[in-house]
């Protein structure tokens, strides 16, 4: 959605209260993330995805159209480029914080998958010699000629 403004100061200062908005958001998700207190039904999950949507579709245009800033007050622009290295900062340790939370959970995932396959994996299948090898014996009969 589109900020609605009267003038492009006042279209700034919208977009600059999106993105205040937006790193408060991202912060505070950053916090929970690292205190592993982040659940899927986070009540903010829909204000951030409107909020992010509508920062993503006006920086697009300011990027199109970069000599609007030429119009405003110059302490409008510095606010407005303050908030936004502000909010990329935070953007940078949320990516971290969400790696470290999938690498945990990737990791979880793949150790008690290897506890699985080693709990139920049958005995070991017997080489051309007679002797056990590395194959692992298994319920699937395979019909070589089919």
């Amino acid at each position: 959605m589109a900020i609605a403004a009267r003038d492009t100061e006042d279209r700034l200062d919208q977009l600059i209260g999106v993105t205040h908005r937006l790193t408060e958001l991202m912060v505070t998700e950053t916090e929970a993330l690292k205190a592993r207190k982040l659940d899927a039904s986070s009540t903010d999950w829909q204000e951030k995805e409107r909020l992010a949507h509508t920062y993503r579709m006006e920086m697009m245009d300011l990027a199109k159209n970069g000599d609007v800033l030429l119009q405003v007050p110059a302490g409008l622009r510095k606010t407005l480029f303050e908030a936004t290295r502000r909010f990329q900062e935070v953007l940078v340790d949320h990516d971290k914080a969400l790696t470290a939370m999938r690498e945990i959970s990737e990791g979880l995932v793949e150790a008690i998958a290897r506890e699985v396959a080693t709990e139920t994996s049958g005995p070991r299948g017997y080489g051309s010699r007679g002797q056990q090898g590395g194959l692992r014996a298994s319920g699937i009969a395979i019909n070589a000629k089919a």
